[in-house]
C-alpha cells in the first residue's frame, strides 16, 4: 500500500543516481561481466527513469507521486546492495542513495 506523500520529489538526486548507474553499467560492460549483473544494473536504471517520469507527471499528494517516491527509494536501496559489485564506487553509490532517501 502506498502512503500519500506531500514532500517534494528529489529530482536532482534521482537523476544523479541514474547517471551513476549508467556509468556503472558502461564500466561493467567494458570489464566483460555477466548478463545477470548487467540486468540488475539496468533494472535499477529503468526504475529510476520510471520514477522520474511518474514524479514529473503527478503532483505531490497524489498516488502517482507516492509511486514515484516508492520506486525511487526501492531502486536506491538496490543500488546500495550493488555496492559489493562496484567495489571502488562504494562511497559514491552510498552518497547518491542517501540523497534519494534523505
Amino acid at each position: 500500500m502506498l502512503s500519500i506523500r506531500h514532500d517534494p520529489f528529489p529530482f536532482e538526486a534521482v537523476r544523479d543516481l541514474l547517471g551513476l548507474m549508467r556509468a556503472v553499467y558502461a564500466a561493467r560492460v567494458a570489464e566483460g561481466v555477466g548478463a545477470v549483473t548487467l540486468a540488475k544494473i539496468a533494472t535499477i536504471g529503468l526504475d529510476l527513469a520510471q520514477a522520474l517520469d511518474l514524479a514529473e507527471a503527478h503532483a505531490p499528494g497524489t498516488l502517482g507521486h507516492a509511486a514515484a517516491w516508492k520506486r525511487a527509494e526501492r531502486a536506491a536501496m538496490r543500488a546500495a546492495d550493488l555496492v559489493a559489485l562496484t567495489d571502488g564506487a562504494e562511497p559514491i553509490v552510498l552518497a547518491a542513495m542517501g540523497r534519494v532517501r534523505r
